[in-house]
């Protein structure tokens, strides 16, 4: 049976750039994108796989089936792109939780993907949807401003970090 088609990029014939301002760009079927935009299609199962490649405009231009098909500084430009967007410190510590006016209000102490730890606040809307387990033991928090924390591991929290946290988990 065929694969259906689903606008996969033919990677060998793609060549991702950093433009002087700072942005990601394409060159890619006699075409040139200045400023594109990644996204994950499966961001929590498969991270690496199903990159949609869209324009300035949000239009499709193509979707990167493996980020493994890139190799060299193609591959370490989407990668980097990808943990741009998908910014998502590992949580260490919950210091505390506090409940105000449908807000839930955490202050933890986190860990960039560079090992460095610093401390972070955070305001959770609507925590039924986002503190949301992923496995039975990691966890994910989604901030008022888009942002994304994870719990890789429950039981690698202490006791008053799992207490604190336990009236949300669902």
């Amino acid at each position: 049976m065929e694969e259906p088609d689903i606008g996969l990029m033919d990677v060998g014939k793609a060549e991702f750039y950093v433009t002087d301002g700072g942005f990601t760009g394409l060159r890619y079927a006699g075409e040139d994108y200045p400023h594109i935009v990644l996204r994950r299609s499966l961001p929590i199962k498969e991270p690496m796989k199903y990159i949609s490649v869209a324009d300035h405009e949000n239009k499709e231009i193509a979707i990167i089936k493996e980020v493994d098909q890139l190799q060299g500084e193609q591959k370490n430009i989407v990668i980097n792109e990808l943990d741009n967007r998908y910014y998502s410190p590992k949580v260490l510590e919950i210091l505390s939780v506090k409940d105000k006016l449908g807000y839930v209000y955490i202050e933890m102490r986190v860990q960039n993907k560079s090992g460095k730890e610093y401390s972070k606040n955070c305001a959770v809307k609507d925590v039924n949807r986002n503190i949301r387990m992923l496995s039975d033991i990691s966890l994910i928090i989604f901030d008022v401003d888009g942002n994304r924390y994870v719990v890789e591991d429950l039981a690698r929290l202490d006791k008053h970090s799992i207490k604190r946290l336990d009236p949300y988990l669902f």
